[in-house]
């Protein structure tokens, strides 16, 4: 086993230093979904502005929230949420939607993984320029402090990394497994606070998910330095661990059956 672990090791870092492998593919992705169409993933950024616009605003109201305390929280909160579900949902079924490519190219099983990261990351940057937006029109304080999205982010795709490939690997073995994880994140997304604040449940007994939920912790280590907002050393380190784990099992499923996967599809 501890053979099979170097090896893979060895083929993941091998591929994650080729940038320009699973960038250009990433970018030919976005490019073929959208083609011949004018400003082609900012649909999507669009899409998703409407519905920080329309439901932000309702659910400040009916929380009686400020409106420019509450609504740059539900932004940055629902743009790191889109990115997570996204590429759990995708990479749940990546080696499933790239069966084809699996069984004709001999190319290690990483680089689709990476690829569907990629493309998910560069979506993910066509979403900040709502972030932008709103800093314009309800500016919140600018500090040193917003580098440390950096570590989040870094922290953050080291855990999509480690489960996309776990879970990738689980579903093509099991195909139901992916309908639930759809379901699951959806029932996710109303524990994690994005819809409602920290500040609303504090000193209830339901503060006790935010960090039981191990999505609250990875979305604040991006969203709160974003907003100029603390973080504690108990979310790095909660961060950090979340991600050595997320690593650890996805290595772990990409060392014993990687070689498997061909013959499940």
């Amino acid at each position: 086993m501890g053979s099979r672990i170097q090896l893979a090791v060895n083929e993941i870092l091998a591929q994650v230093t080729r940038p320009d492998r699973w960038g250009t593919l990433a970018l030919m992705d976005i490019s073929l979904r959208y083609r011949r169409t004018v400003i082609g993933p900012l649909w999507i950024t669009l899409t998703l502005a409407a519905t920080i616009a329309s439901v932000g605003t309702v659910y400040a109201t009916l929380f009686k929230q400020n409106i420019a305390g509450f609504l740059p929280l539900f932004a940055v909160g629902l743009i790191v949420w889109t990115l997570i579900a996204t590429t759990l949902q995708e990479g749940s079924g990546i080696f499933v939607a790239s069966g084809h490519l699996i069984k004709a190219v001999p190319a290690p099983l990483i680089v689709h993984v990476l690829q569907m990261i990629a493309r998910n990351v560069l979506i993910f940057a066509h979403h900040l320029v709502i972030v932008v937006l709103l800093y314009v029109v309800m500016p919140w304080p600018l500090h040193w402090d917003m580098l440390l999205a950096v570590p989040g982010f870094a922290i953050l795709l080291a855990v999509l990394l480690g489960g996309s490939v776990a879970l990738g690997m689980l579903c093509a073995r099991f195909r139901d497994i992916g309908s639930a994880i759809v379901s699951g994140l959806q029932f996710i997304f109303f524990l994690t606070p994005i819809i409602w604040t920290e500040d609303a449940v504090r000193g209830t007994a339901f503060h006790w998910l935010i960090r039981a939920n191990p999505f609250a912790t990875l979305l604040d280590l991006v969203r709160r330095p974003l907003l100029s907002l603390p973080t504690d050393a108990e979310q790095w380190l909660l961060g950090v661990f979340y991600a050595a784990v997320a690593c650890a099992i996805g290595l772990g499923c990409y060392a014993r059956y990687r070689h498997r996967v061909a013959y499940w599809l």
